[in-house]
């Protein structure tokens, strides 16, 4: 409000007063009354007139008084006008202002698109495209017709259309996003045919591309729209819209504060029917940040159809129920992951507007095998005999086993006793062994001899235990993606609180040490966990896996990150060299000697590795190979479990070596396995 418009009105309050005055002055005059005069009675009449106070008289005081009283309360009320319009135009001027440049301008926001997700060598994996989203305002629930027309026009349901609308995931007032992705005949015949479609609107947003289709599906993850618990957390500590898409799983989550883009500014002037008259200004929406993840796509592919050819080589071994496994190689020295594959596998494309329930009942269902688990860092097994590299470690460093140590393998072990009889995987026995050959040929008794040492160590029950959390088991990697598990190393407390209902079965006995010994029993480990253990044994230092390679800023400028430095943690057990070296030497011996000899030859560079056979109750053995190379100055690693695919030697050991071979820019051909028992 400006002073002249403060200034008419004062001036028109005064005039109006001023009327009012007159008014009222002038309907307080009496008009003088004609009164015939009676001469006879004239005296009387004079008597009587100066009685009561005749024209010399008082007798307009009491409206004197009533008007000066009527004047005073117009005057108080023309005040307070006065100091009121004051206060608006002098005190709270900027404020009244402001609020009436609110009411004839309308800010909103514009969505930014994510950015782009490429493989560590430049490969796009995540792209954006643009296209048209259908918005409904809450309102459109209760309309019946607009409902039909969507459902009609857009070809979904009804019933669909009217679940959607009456959504409030997005917060009680929000639109609800309808449909994504729309094609352009139904935008332009809701956006022609405004009335039929009131409270519905036409939004441009840009969704996800998926170049090479599922590829590295568990890695990438998939977006959605926030949720009413996420909006409240406020991720990453960034600020979000009802509507925002955000990262739900995998490095869409992950790296949600690099992808994620600043949204846009509009300022739009609307007349008093809130239509639009005229733009104002606009701040143009900057897509997020691009970033390159560690994973190389040419390995990927090979990863992922390696898990293929595994479930085949099961099969024809007589394993037909294999169908689900896990693939993960890394840089030994780095961390950074170069491929993680787990079967079975989902589209992220599914996920593009959202998902339905009948969809997504079907991919949570036991029937399904659970696609969206990523089994690299999520899945829980028995190590089997991989775990033997860490156990025999760890029965060297105490001394209860030398390379010059010579057992007799009979192929049943009565070591704690008769009535606790335990068996070789070689029912028939190994004969005359020592800890080099133990290794090779996986032989079950070596290690329960080592078993029994750390049972009868009086100055520690669970040095065992505590050797091999040294090396990261039990705890979770600290990889970048959510959903890890920590795995499990039993000890005599774990055993005791886990069968806390049921005290019979709370006492550590000596088979639970041989079991844990021989990666069985209740230890259970994912297979990224075996990856970084083994690139430890491999290098004498267990990095932390990474997937991040650099952020792409949009301006162009590359962050690189540099491995396991930028994630701050490498473990670094204690051990004495020659102790690892026998390890190694026995590593290089199963490729060279052992049961998959026939895998790795000619294969153009020497590795080194462990199988393992993995039993578990009601199902087919699950196989296990990891491997890592060169020999002799190792720089990749890679494992692979192949859940109820029998021998490891004969399903997952193939698949190590085309994975290797790839990473070496090898020859990727598939080599079948040999048929063992070996576990």
């Amino acid at each position: 409000m400006t002073a002249a418009i403060f200034a008419a009105i004062s001036v028109l309050l005064i005039v109006v007063a001023i009327a009012i005055i007159v008014i009222v002055i002038r309907s307080g005059r009496r008009r003088p009354t004609r009164i015939p005069i009676d001469t006879r009675n004239a005296s009387e009449l004079a008597m009587s007139t100066e009685a009561h106070g005749g024209p010399g008289g008082d007798s307009q005081g009491p409206t004197r008084r009533r008007f000066f009283g009527f004047v005073a309360v117009i005057a108080a009320c023309i005040g307070a006008l006065i100091v009121k319009l004051w206060s608006m135009q002098v005190i709270s001027g900027a404020e009244y202002t402001a609020k009436a440049e609110g009411n004839r301008i309308n800010e909103y926001t514009t969505i930014a698109p994510r950015g782009r997700i490429f493989d560590r060598n430049g490969v796009e994996l995540v792209g954006n495209r643009s296209t048209f989203a259908v918005l409904a305002s809450a309102d459109v629930q209760n309309d019946k017709l607009v409902i039909q027309r969507l459902s009609d026009v857009l070809g979904i349901p009804r019933e669909t259309i009217a679940s959607l609308a009456a959504s409030q995931t997005q917060g009680a007032q929000a639109d609800r996003l309808i449909a994504l992705d729309v094609d352009d005949r139904a935008v332009a015949y809701i956006s022609e045919h405004p009335n039929a479609f009131p409270g519905v609107r036409i939004e441009s947003r840009t969704v996800r591309t998926y170049p090479n289709d599922d590829l590295a599906a568990h890695v990438l993850g998939y977006t959605g729209t926030i949720s009413q618990e996420e909006l409240k957390r406020e991720i990453n500590g960034l600020t979000y819209e009802s509507g925002d898409i955000v990262g739900k799983d995998g490095v869409e989550q992950a790296f949600e504060s690099y992808l994620q883009g600043d949204r846009g500014i509009k300022r739009v002037e609307v007349n008093a029917a809130g239509e639009v008259v005229n733009a104002v200004d606009s701040v143009e929406p900057v897509q997020g940040n691009d970033i390159r993840i560690t994973i190389d796509a040419n390995v990927q592919k090979v990863a992922e159809e390696a898990l293929r050819r595994a479930f085949a080589d099961a099969a024809v071994s007589g394993n037909d129920s294999a169908r689900s496994g896990a693939i993960v190689c890394m840089n030994c020295n780095t961390g950074e992951v170069i491929a993680m594959a787990s079967a079975p596998s989902y589209s992220p494309s599914q996920f593009i507007g959202g998902i339905s329930s009948d969809v997504w009942e079907e991919m949570t269902s036991e029937d399904s095998a659970y696609p969206l688990s990523n089994r690299c860092i999520a899945g829980l097994y028995p190590a089997a005999s991989t775990f033997k590299g860490f156990t025999g470690l760890a029965g060297l460093e105490y001394g209860f086993v030398t390379d010059s140590s010579v057992w007799e393998c009979e192929g049943t072990w009565t070591g704690f006793g008769e009535e606790w009889p335990q068996k070789c995987w070689k029912t028939s026995g190994h004969g005359s062994i020592g800890f080099h050959k133990g290794i090779v040929e996986s032989c079950d008794v070596v290690f329960y001899e080592i078993a029994k040492n750390f049972y009868q160590y009086s100055e520690n029950e669970t040095a065992l235990q505590d050797y091999l959390k040294s090396w990261g088991f039990g705890s979770k990697t600290g990889i970048e993606l959510s959903g890890e598990s920590e795995g499990r190393v039993p000890t005599p407390e774990w055993k005791k609180k886990f069968n806390r209902d049921a005290p019979e079965s709370q006492a550590w006995l000596p088979g639970d040490l041989s079991n844990l010994i021989i990666g069985q029993g209740d230890l259970l480990v994912t297979p990224l966990q075996i990856c970084c253990g083994y690139a430890g044994l491999a290098t004498g230092r267990v990095p932390k896996p990474v997937l991040l390679h650099s952020v792409i800023s949009t301006d162009g400028t590359m962050t690189a990150v540099d491995g396991a430095r930028y994630q701050g943690s490498i473990i670094q057990p204690e051990f004495d060299q020659k102790n690892i070296d026998i390890m190694r030497s026995g590593f290089r011996g199963v490729v060279e000697n052992g049961s998959v000899s026939r895998v790795f030859e000619d294969m153009g560079i020497a590795t080194s590795g462990k199988t393992g056979t993995g039993e578990v109750a009601g199902k087919d053995d699950y196989g296990w190979y990891v491997g890592y190379g060169p020999t002799d100055a190792p720089e990749y690693v890679c494992v692979c479990c192949i859940e109820e695919g029998g021998s490891g030697a004969t399903c997952a050991a193939p698949a190590v070596r085309s994975v290797l071979s790839a990473a070496f820019g090898l020859s990727a051909e598939h080599v079948s396995g040999s048929a063992t028992e070996e576990r």
